[in-house]
């Protein structure tokens, strides 16, 4: 694993992101409460049913917010809108594998303009399908889909963490996202499978002690204090 440290990205599908003073305050709530990412569902309504945002709207929390934008492109042809995405500031921009006609052309333009290059996966791809990416060198991240994508607020499909833990044997360098579906009890056996970066919606913006939860996602509290204690 490239490092033991894991990053939360809060997806903000979870709020009223329409609403201005609603999504100033949440980015503002969650770099305060220690998230590392912003999580950008981008849904077209053809690659999946529901429609979200475009472009203008990641330029838009580019202007709001200093955290990393993580972008997650589920939309038809992300080959013909990727550089949209760079010019409007994204910080780690996911396709996905699913998606595209050219992937590694896809991915070369994103590390090309110094951009984190993500590939996604749905749940019904195996993950022996981008074992032959991975090898490119061409992936830095690859995001692995929890749920069913382009619909807010699903449990966690059985057998994601595994997936995971099969993606780390692949490759023990690339980072892995886990989206959908996250909460604080599952995210242990998450974090032990090999994750990196965790995706979370509701999880994070509905707790009472939103830094607390973000802590929990990442493995921190009371227990790995304890821990350390007794190591040293």
């Amino acid at each position: 694993m490239p490092t033991k440290l894991i990053r939360v990205s809060p997806s903000i599908i979870a709020i009223d992101y329409n609403n201005d003073e609603v999504l100033t305050t949440a980015l503002e709530n969650i770099e305060r409460a220690g998230a590392n990412f912003v999580h950008v569902d981008v849904m077209d309504g053809k690659f999946v049913k529901n429609k979200t945002f475009d472009h203008k709207f990641v330029d838009k929390l580019r202007d709001k917010t200093s955290l990393l934008l993580d972008v997650h492109l589920m939309v038809e042809n992300p080959d013909e809108v990727v550089e949209k995405y760079i010019k409007a500031g994204a910080d780690i921009i996911s396709v996905h594998f699913e998606a595209c006609k050219n992937i590694t052309e896809t991915l070369k333009k994103i590390k090309e303009n110094n951009v984190v290059s993500g590939v996604a996966i749905s749940p019904r791809t195996s993950p022996l399908k981008i074992k032959d990416l991975l090898e490119t060198g061409l992936v830095d991240v690859v995001l692995v889909m929890g749920v069913k994508p382009g619909a807010y607020g699903q449990k966690f499909i059985p057998g994601m963490a595994e997936k995971i833990a099969e993606i780390r044997e692949m490759d023990k360098k690339v980072f892995i996202e886990i989206d959908g579906g996250v909460t604080i009890k599952n995210s242990k056996i998450l974090r032990k499978m090999g994750v990196n970066i965790i995706v979370s919606g509701k999880t994070i913006f509905e707790s009472k002690n939103m830094k607390k939860t973000i802590k929990q996602l990442k493995g921190g509290g009371i227990f790995t204090k304890l821990a350390s204690y007794f190591k040293n």
